[in-house]
């Protein structure tokens, strides 16, 4: 029974889908003006005051958002395991909406780090794979924590534990994003017409 259970639950991990090509990957490129940094995306429940899963938006020679054991997608963002590719400011801003809700809000705490540091970590990302569910954090954190400053990051199954070391970083730079509907993410995205 127990074997039985753990299959499952691996299972549950293992997504169907098609990694981009090196083509559509190459196409959606996308370099930030912004200088080099990390942004840990959280997704807090309102009544707990947790966060409950995490993604990391990489701003280095390209801005790609990792999102390990993620529901995010939208059919202009090529993806490559758990990596998403070609992340302009309106598809971060999508990416937040689509968490966005009556009883979650998003936390995105931006770090600033070094061009070799952000390479690495980029690196790290593309090289990681695909994550099973409920291994969002320790994954984040394993991509992390090879580089300066996220050496002593902390290797948790919770994401709270995250977004709590975020918040003690040096120069970190916090925003919100709050909404109030009712697992209508799509209505957003709708809205615009063609969907970006």
């Amino acid at each position: 029974m127990l074997l039985a259970l753990t299959a499952v639950a691996a299972l549950a991990g293992c997504e169907m889908y098609r990694p981009a090509s090196p083509d559509a990957i190459a196409a959606a490129r996308y370099v930030s003006p912004e200088p080099p940094s990390v942004t840990l995306m959280s997704m807090v429940n309102k009544g707990s005051g947790r966060s409950a899963h995490v993604g990391l938006l990489i701003n280095a020679s390209e801005q790609v958002l990792f999102d390990p054991a993620g529901t995010f997608t939208h059919p202009a963002l090529p993806r490559k395991g758990d990596v998403h590719y070609g992340m302009t400011p309106r598809y971060v801003d999508y990416y937040e909406r689509y968490h966005a809700r009556f009883d979650y809000f998003v936390e995105a705490q931006k770090v600033p780090v070094s061009a070799a540091a952000a390479e690495q970590i980029l690196a790290n990302a593309k090289a990681h794979g695909k994550s099973l569910k409920m291994t969002c954090a320790i994954d984040a954190a394993a991509v992390l924590k090879p580089a300066p400053p996220f050496g002593d990051v902390p290797s948790s199954f919770f994401p709270e534990a995250l977004r709590e070391y975020f918040a003690a970083m040096p120069g970190v730079e916090t925003h919100y994003v709050r909404e109030s509907d009712v697992g209508k993410n799509r209505a957003w995205e709708l809205a615009d017409g063609a969907g970006f």
